[in-house]
C-alpha cells in the first residue's frame, strides 16, 4: 500500500496539471456562449470584458481526484468543494443574490465540518465552521489581481510539502493535486490575464486550503499555525480591509477596490504586485513557517513577525479607507489593464 501511496503525488500533479490545461482552452472558447465575461465594475481592478470562469479548471481535476479518494475524507470533500463551486459558477454566470450565496455556504460548510470531523465537540465545531466561512468568502475576496489568488494556493501547498516532506499518505496526493491544477490555469491567468478565475474557482480553493490545513494539523504534519503563517497574507488583508471600512462606517458590503494588493496593483501594476507577493511568501514566510514546524518560534511571534511588514504598508497605502483618502497620500497611480 505504501508503494501505491507513493506514486499518488506524481499522480496527483501530472493529472491536475494537464486536465486544466485541457480545460482552460474550452472554456475560453465557450466564455461567451455561457455568459462568463467579467465585465469592468467598481471592484474590478481590469478595464476590459475578460472572460472568467476559469476556476472550473481547478475544480473539476480537484473533485474528481476526491470523490475517488481511498478515505472518506476526500469524498467529503469532494461534495463540499464541489457544491461550492457550483454555486459559484452559476454566480459568474448569472449573478445570484448575496443572500442565496451566503445561505448556500452556510450549509455546506455546517455539514462539512460535522461530517468531516464529528470528533470534534459542538463547540470546536463551530468555531471552525465560521472560520472556514470568513476564509471561503475572504479568497473570493482577494482574487482580484492577475494571478494572485491561483499563486497562494500554489505557494501554500509547495510551502507544506517542504515543511513535511513525503508524508506518504493520500492527503499529500491532494496536496499536489491542487497545486497541479492551479498550475496548469496559472499559465493562462499569470499577468497579463487571458481568463480569470471567477467564484467557481476561488469557492473551491476557499473550502480546500483550510480543511487542508486542518487535516495537517490533526494528523501531526503541519502545525495550524504554520498553515495560518503561510496563509496569512491573504487573511490579514481580507480581515484589515473590512475592519477599517467598518469601523470608519463605510457600505462594507459594497463593491471597492481598497484592499491592500488592490491599492498595490494600481500602483505598481498587476504583474509587479503578484511577483511581490510569491517573493513574500518565499523568502519570508515560509522560513517563518519552517520555524513554527520545527518549534524554534512560537505560533503567535511568527504570526506578528508575518503581519508586521502587512500593517506598515496598510498604512502606507490607507488599505480600506476611501478613494479620496487614498488619493490624498499622494501614492503613485498606474491602473494596468488586464
Amino acid at each position: 500500500m505504501a508503494d501505491l501511496v507513493s506514486i499518488y503525488p506524481l499522480a496527483a500533479l501530472s493529472g491536475g496539471l494537464l486536465g486544466s490545461v485541457i480545460v482552460m482552452p474550452l472554456l475560453m472558447l465557450l466564455a461567451s456562449t455561457l455568459r462568463l465575461i467579467a465585465q469592468p465594475n467598481a471592484r474590478s481592478s481590469h478595464t476590459r470584458p475578460t472572460p472568467t470562469g476559469g476556476g472550473v479548471a481547478i475544480a473539476l481535476p480537484v473533485v474528481i481526484w476526491c470523490a475517488f479518494a481511498p478515505v472518506p475524507f476526500g469524498q467529503q470533500l469532494a461534495i463540499g468543494a464541489g457544491l461550492l463551486a457550483l454555486v459559484g459558477l452559476l454566480d459568474d454566470m448569472f449573478d445570484l443574490s448575496a443572500l442565496l450565496r451566503f445561505v448556500v455556504q452556510i450549509g455546506v460548510i455546517t455539514w462539512f465540518v460535522t461530517v468531516a470531523w464529528p470528533d470534534g465537540g459542538a463547540l470546536w465545531q463551530l468555531t471552525v465552521g465560521l472560520g472556514m466561512l470568513w476564509f471561503v468568502n475572504l479568497f473570493n475576496f482577494m482574487d482580484g489581481i492577475d494571478g494572485i489568488a491561483a499563486s497562494q494556493a500554489i505557494l501554500y501547498c509547495v510551502g507544506v510539502t517542504l515543511l513535511t516532506g513525503a508524508m506518504l499518505t493520500w492527503l499529500e496526493s491532494l496536496v499536489w493535486m491542487i497545486a497541479g491544477s492551479c498550475l496548469g490555469f496559472l499559465f493562462f491567468n499569470w499577468p497579463p490575464a487571458r481568463m480569470f478565475m471567477g467564484d467557481a474557482g476561488a469557492l473551491l480553493l476557499g473550502l480546500c486550503l483550510p480543511a487542508l490545513a486542518i487535516e495537517l494539523d490533526r494528523g501531526g504534519y503541519v502545525p495550524l499555525g504554520a498553515s495560518l503563517v503561510l496563509l496569512s497574507v491573504f487573511v490579514f488583508d481580507a480581515t484589515w480591509t473590512l475592519s477599517v471600512r467598518i469601523i470608519t462606517r463605510q457600505r462594507f458590503t459594497s463593491a471597492h477596490r481598497s484592499h491592500l494588493y488592490q491599492r498595490l496593483a494600481s500602483a505598481y501594476g498587476h504583474l509587479y504586485t503578484t511577483a511581490g507577493f510569491v517573493a513574500f511568501v518565499s523568502l519570508y514566510l515560509w522560513p517563518l513557517a519552517w520555524l513554527v514546524t520545527h518549534r524554534e518560534l512560537g505560533a503567535g511571534w511568527a504570526l506578528a513577525a508575518a503581519i508586521g511588514p502587512l500593517v506598515l504598508l496598510s498604512f502606507r497605502f490607507s488599505s480600506g479607507m476611501t478613494s479620496a483618502r487614498a488619493a490624498s497620500s499622494d501614492l503613485p497611480n498606474r491602473e494596468v489593464d488586464t
